[in-house]
Parts: C-alpha cells; sequence; structure tokens
C-alpha cells in the first residue's frame, strides 16, 4: 500500500484572479521568482502555449539543492532538476500541476492545484499537494520532505507574489 503525504494552505489576496494569473504565468517573474527568491540555482520556462483568458499550459525546469535529510540526499542526490507542467482552467481559476524529479520519477508523484475564488476586489487563494513515493522503507521519509519543502517555498512565493500585486 502507498501512503500520500497531502499539504494544503489558504491566502487571502487583495486583487482579482486575473492579477495573480497574469503575474503567476509571467516568464519572466516566474524565472526570478525561482532564482532569486526560491533558491533554484536554475530555472526555465520551456514551453507555455494559450493565455490566461482561454486557458495555458506551462512547462516549467528548475534546480535546487535543499538541505535534505541523508536518505533523501543519497536517493536524489545534491541538486534536485524538477520538471513542473502546469495546466489553467480559465472556467474554473484553478491551475493544476504536475512535478517530476529528474531522478527516481517512475517512484515519485507529485499533482496539486492552487484555485482562486473571487471575493469583493480581492480572492481567496487555496494551495494543494498531494506527494506519493514508492521507495520501499524511505517512500515516508521523503514524503514528509516534499511537504516541508512544498510550504517553505510556497511560503516564499505569497510572499514576494504579494511585494508585486499588494505593494
Amino acid at each position: 500500500m502507498t501512503s500520500v503525504t497531502t499539504c494544503s494552505s489558504t491566502y487571502n489576496w487583495e486583487c482579482p484572479p486575473e492579477a495573480f494569473w497574469t503575474l503567476y504565468y509571467d516568464p519572466e517573474f516566474t524565472v526570478r521568482l525561482h532564482l532569486d527568491h526560491l533558491g533554484s540555482t536554475s530555472a526555465e520556462v520551456v514551453a507555455q502555449e494559450g493565455d490566461i483568458t482561454s486557458g495555458l499550459v506551462r512547462t516549467l525546469r528548475y534546480g535546487q539543492r535543499p538541505n535534505m535529510p541523508g536518505p533523501v540526499r543519497k536517493i536524489f542526490g545534491e541538486e534536485v532538476i524538477t520538471t513542473e507542467v502546469s495546466t489553467y482552467d480559465p472556467a474554473s481559476t484553478t491551475t493544476t500541476f504536475t512535478m517530476t524529479p529528474g531522478t527516481m520519477a517512475d517512484k515519485t508523484q507529485i499533482e496539486g492545484r492552487i484555485a482562486l475564488t473571487p471575493e469583493g476586489g480581492g480572492a481567496t487563494e487555496t494551495f494543494f499537494l498531494d506527494a506519493r513515493v514508492k521507495i520501499f522503507g524511505v517512500g515516508p521519509i521523503v514524503e514528509r520532505f516534499i511537504e516541508a519543502q512544498a510550504r517553505d517555498m510556497q511560503a516564499k512565493a505569497v510572499d514576494f507574489m504579494r511585494g508585486k500585486l499588494e505593494g
């Protein structure tokens, strides 16, 4: 039986969902966010098709050297290269995403969604992530690490985006 580690957070924004998504999917902003604020060693928007009004798909690849527990570092190495594919649906103002590490991709499943609900002149964001790791003996350790990384990166991204959208 495979365990699942779940992470969720809620944030209030003082901007409409369209402003949030326009910034979120800006390729220059995305690269700067990763390199300057999330500690990524590399970041590239590999592909982005569509737009905020009709829907879009983005492929982002980034590298990180996180402070990993020994068993996690032994499995994934010093640097983790991740490919993230995000799909935005304007009808539901929701993005779904999958994150695939360059190492052990066949044993690691990370997926989630970000949904914005309009409220007055602002919005409420709900961030949700599921991590499943099928590596005997260390899967739960890796899942907890992924959850901690996701919470940390999400908090840093929200702080940076707030400065751009609300500052």
